[in-house]
């Protein structure tokens, strides 16, 4: 019996199409915050210090209390492209540590410091390493952890020092721009920093969420937010 390849072939078509055609959402639109809500360790769902604005068409980090801002909606099969540069500000108790922040990715619902989630790490001399943080599942080389950390390749020796860069350093130096790339499909995670992967992991759990942007205690700013939808499987 000779089958026909065209169903395939359109199912096919229609997914890429499905894909390319797909809006991209940008989460920072260069004038307000209305994609996100906030939350402080200090203050719940109010930033009384203005931690986070818009400013100058990027997004503007003091740094001076702990919190983060998440997005409103859920987020499933992504690819996110990310923008920051560290500025010279770092507050107390991090003042004489690493400048720190993240990407939190998967972040089940309900506010609180650490929630459950996956945390792509933003820190001198540590930048694209991987947390699963409160109970979250992740997979990489055939283990599995719901705690610690991934190191990305090459990070060690580190010392947790204001300004400090590892021997086989690919962040940028403070004051330029690093681009940090997330892939969420389904329950696999990948990450690159600068172009360098970073991790290639499977078995996300959860593999879909909020995604958070952390303020650690370091002057920040970010000007590249976009989330990339993937094409359905």
């Amino acid at each position: 019996m000779k089958l026909s390849l065209a169903p395939l072939l359109f199912a096919l078509a229609c997914a890429t199409l499905h894909a390319a055609d797909a809006p991209v959402t940008r989460l920072l639109n260069g004038k307000n915050l209305d994609a996100f809500t906030v939350f402080m360790k200090d203050t719940g769902n109010s930033d009384p210090d203005k931690v986070f604005t818009a400013r100058d068409g990027m997004l503007y980090i003091s740094g001076q209390r702990n919190g983060y801002l998440a997005t409103k909606r859920e987020f499933a099969n992504y690819r996110l492209v990310a923008e920051f540069k560290w500025a010279e500000k770092n507050w107390p108790p991090r003042d004489q540590k690493t400048r720190n922040s993240g990407i939190f990715i998967h972040a089940v619902a309900g506010d609180k410091i650490m929630p459950q989630s996956v945390e792509i790490q933003l820190q001198e001399g540590a930048t694209g390493d991987v947390i699963p943080i409160s109970g979250t599942s992740l997979t990489q080389g055939g283990e599995t952890k719901t705690k610690g950390r991934f190191d990305r390749p090459g990070r060690e020796p580190f010392k947790d020092e204001l300004g400090f860069r590892g021997p086989n350093e690919i962040e940028k130096p403070r004051g330029e721009w690093n681009t940090v790339e997330i892939t969420a499909d389904g329950d696999r995670l990948k990450v690159s920093v600068n172009g360098k992967i970073t991790f290639d992991g499977t078995r996300a759990q959860p593999d879909k969420g909020r995604i958070l942007i952390e303020c650690a205690y370091a002057e920040m700013w970010w000007r590249r937010l976009d989330v990339h939808p993937l094409a359905r499987k």
